[in-house]
């Protein structure tokens, strides 16, 4: 970690410890690694009524209000809509989406594209990351597409976050390099583990 990324997490952590403290994120797979793009594949199910379980202990055990989710298709979205389907039972909860630019489905299915603009209509708040100061990316426009600004989500989601929940199987990829960051950026972080080679089941380590 050199000086500047030091500085600028212990900034965060100072504007946004009281925050930090109430809210989860998510990161996982893509659908590729989760059964296929069918929502109702039986992978999918399992993984849907496992998070439902997760969010419901999270605000009912441990206070979290915030969730965060990074809009991607699979995990993301999987995650997204189990917190809006949760605010039935808790309606003080707020489903936030951490968008690493604007353009983010410019290439997807128009299907895929319907629901993604659907959940940002539904989100209580959603953050546009690219255009905030401490995660743009030299010499990308805001809003244009960029491999580097999706680390760029998922280190504001982890700088932002108390607990991460991680759809993970331990293979190389986005989520891989997500929890990465978190482990060499903070001591002692909860990682609520859910790993589909495992039938889902919830396993709690810290960086």
């Amino acid at each position: 970690m050199n000086q500047t990324d030091f500085e600028r997490r212990q900034k965060i952590l100072r504007n946004h410890m009281n925050t930090r403290r109430i809210t989860a994120c998510f990161t996982g797979h893509r659908p590729n690694k989760l059964g296929g793009y069918d929502w109702n594949n039986p992978i999918m199910q399992k993984l849907k009524n496992q998070l439902l379980n997760v969010i419901n202990t999270l605000v009912i055990r441990h206070g979290i209000t915030r969730f965060i989710s990074g809009g991607a298709l699979g995990t993301d979205q999987a995650a997204f809509w189990c917190v809006h389907l949760m605010k039935q039972k808790h309606s003080h909860i707020q489903n936030i989406v951490a968008v690493p630019f604007e353009k983010q489905d410019q290439y997807w299915k128009d299907e895929h594209k319907y629901w993604y603009r659907k959940m940002l209509e539904k989100a209580d708040e959603v953050v546009y990351v690219d255009t905030l100061e401490d995660y743009r990316v030299p010499q990308v426009p805001i809003g244009e597409y960029s491999k580097q600004k999706m680390h760029k989500r998922n280190e504001y989601m982890v700088d932002h976050s108390g607990i991460i929940v991680a759809v993970f199987d331990g293979s190389k990829g986005g989520t891989y390099q997500c929890l990465y960051y978190a482990r060499t950026s903070y001591a002692n972080q909860p990682i609520w583990l859910l790993n589909p080679k495992e039938d889902f089941q919830l396993r709690i380590v810290q960086t």
